[in-house]
């Protein structure tokens, strides 16, 4: 009996490999016109005007890193991403420097090492995030300056997955190769799959955008 869970697993394992590199391959020859336009559509959180402008001469994987999975507590992963937005909130509005006095408002000058000590309580936070879900942490880009961003499409589709039951996510990333422009520059970059799932949301299987505010 044993042996039948474990090859049923190596089997979905498998299915979701091919899964995942279908759904990246078919994103890819969209951006180069070898392929149906409507691929960008897999693009998790939509198409950006940028992103429906992007194109692409030609592509090529390079490598493929290991499948990152995770099943975690999706109450915990929402208390601590609270916790993080919190103590980001409480940072940003004393790295600002703006005060209250009476019925105006003061600015204070805030110096390096002020800072520091302001945002160590954020980075705390993300580094306690990032190792109580760190598959999720990945896919939200905590500890980055894009995870704060408001069309940071993994934080929309937490905010629809609901606050109790489990979650289980899965990233798959290449690094791809393309030669672009009549230099014909090589460059490599990264590209990733990703699914989501709780008792309230399944993604299926998107790409996870590199950002127009960050390719990282």
């Amino acid at each position: 009996m044993m042996a039948v869970v474990v090859c049923c697993s190596f089997y979905s394992f498998a299915q979701d490999d091919a899964e995942a590199r279908r759904v990246a391959e078919t994103y890819l020859n969209a951006l180069t016109g070898t392929g149906d336009e409507a691929g960008k559509d897999l693009l998790l959180g939509g198409v950006t005007m940028n992103a429906q402008l992007f194109s692409l001469e030609n592509w090529k994987f390079k490598t493929k890193d290991p499948v990152r999975r995770e099943d975690g507590d999706l109450a915990h992963a929402v208390q601590q991403m609270s916790s993080l937005d919190k103590s980001g909130r409480a940072a940003l509005t004393k790295l600002m420097g703006v005060e209250a006095v009476g019925d105006d408002l003061r600015m204070t000058e805030v110096g390096p090492d002020e800072a520091a000590k302001l945002l160590a309580p954020t980075k705390e936070r993300a580094a306690e995030f990032a190792k109580h879900h760190g598959v999720l942490s990945y896919a939200l880009r905590v500890g980055k300056e894009v995870y704060w961003h408001p069309k940071n499409p993994m934080r929309a589709v937490l905010s629809k997955a609901g606050t109790k039951g489990k979650y289980s996510v899965e990233v798959h990333r290449w690094t791809v190769t393309s030669v672009e422009g009549a230099a014909k520059t090589p460059r490599e970059w990264p590209l990733r799959v990703i699914r989501f799932k709780s008792d309230k949301v399944d993604t299926g299987w998107k790409i996870l955008p590199a950002s127009d505010w960050n390719a990282d």
